[in-house]
């Protein structure tokens, strides 16, 4: 680990999304995210669009800097967070800004950047080109699987963003005898989904998405969540925490 300072007023990335403003910044092996949303932004209005899926998929470790915003569990649990809170909130959420201020918070988990770095990667490569020929969609997706493998897109993410446009997961064989199927759910619990969530993706029924997680952990000689995302992490099924290619 060398010494390092980046200041997020010189990003790595900086882009709007709807009515927020995304600065990434790469310290280290940590991403860390400023968003800076406006009144009236949503998540399932501003951002779904962008990634596809039913709810935000990533996982957030949050300090909120100003303003308030309101989640809501696909449970429906919900909690409000405001300036100075501190904030942990697990894939499978809708959020939206409360109030007439703008909520600026820092999220110090990369699953939010590298789903959307997925999704408009996807809708670039699939829109309408000045020639009136775009990318398949298989083609599309291949695409998007060839760049994860060289690690300028998160696998995890690009899965999910595949699987909620209606493309089956990609298939690979794995260490420690893992199946392709198993190598699938590897990826998507070590990038923060819960068996739930993995059996949304696959389509499968949740009591198999919870076989294959315990198969995995003995396959794998481990017992914890943390544990399996180290070891897909060391056999480059997922990337660290910064992509490589950013």
């Amino acid at each position: 680990m060398r010494f390092e300072a980046k200041a997020l007023d010189t990003p790595t990335d900086t882009r709007r999304v709807g009515k927020e403003e995304l600065t990434v910044a790469s310290v280290g092996d940590t991403t860390i995210t400023r968003e800076v949303m406006e009144p009236g932004w949503k998540w399932s209005t501003d951002v779904k669009p962008i990634v596809g899926t039913d709810l935000c998929r990533a996982s957030h470790q949050l300090f909120i800097v100003s303003g308030r915003l309101h989640v809501v569990m696909e449970d429906g649990a919900a909690l409000e967070v405001r300036t100075g809170d501190a904030a942990v909130i697990p894939p499978g959420h809708d959020a939206w800004v409360v109030g007439d201020d703008p909520c600026e918070i820092v999220d110090f988990s990369p699953t939010y950047s590298q789903l959307i770095d997925a999704g408009e990667a996807y809708h670039a490569m699939t829109a309408p080109r000045a020639s009136g020929k775009r990318c398949s969609r298989s083609g599309a997706a291949q695409k998007l699987r060839a760049e994860a493998r060289v690690g300028r897109l998160d696998p995890g993410a690009v899965e999910l963003v595949l699987g909620a446009v209606g493309h089956r997961p990609g298939r690979r064989s794995g260490p420690a005898g893992l199946t392709p199927r198993e190598v699938e759910v590897l990826v998507l619990i070590a990038t923060g989904a819960s068996a739930k969530q993995v059996a949304y993706v696959l389509g499968i029924a949740p009591k198999t998405a919870s076989s294959h997680i315990e198969r995995i952990y003995v396959k794998c000689a481990v017992s914890s969540r943390s544990d399996a995302t180290r070891f897909a992490i060391a056999h480059g099924l997922v990337n660290p925490l910064t992509p490589t290619g950013r």
